[in-house]
């Protein structure tokens, strides 16, 4: 997922974002979840999560430290949309695929 925040405020984003962290650390089902800055968007963060099925994803997106997330992340986005694209891993390294 790519999340673009308003112009000077990546850093507030991640530190929002980063408040999940320990949460997930102790999610079933949540394998992989990180953060990448984009080296062409000073305003850009790409979040790669990975889960182990769909029922994984739908409690992470429907738990409460996830609502709090998005009330936290209004006023930091700008206007582009976030752009999510989901995709199904068939050979990694690294990953258990």
């Amino acid at each position: 997922m790519k999340l673009t925040a308003r112009p000077g405020k990546r850093d507030d984003l991640l530190a929002a974002l980063r408040k999940m962290l320990p949460v997930v650390e102790n999610e079933d089902g949540t394998e992989v979840y990180s953060f990448h800055l984009d080296r062409n968007d000073e305003n850009a963060v790409w979040l790669f999560e990975l889960y182990t099925d769909d029922e994984a994803l739908a409690a992470h997106s429907a738990s409460d430290a996830m609502k709090t997330l998005l009330t936290d992340l209004a006023d930091l986005l700008g206007d582009e949309p976030p752009m999510m694209v989901f995709a199904t891993p068939t050979d990694a390294k690294g990953l258990s695929v």
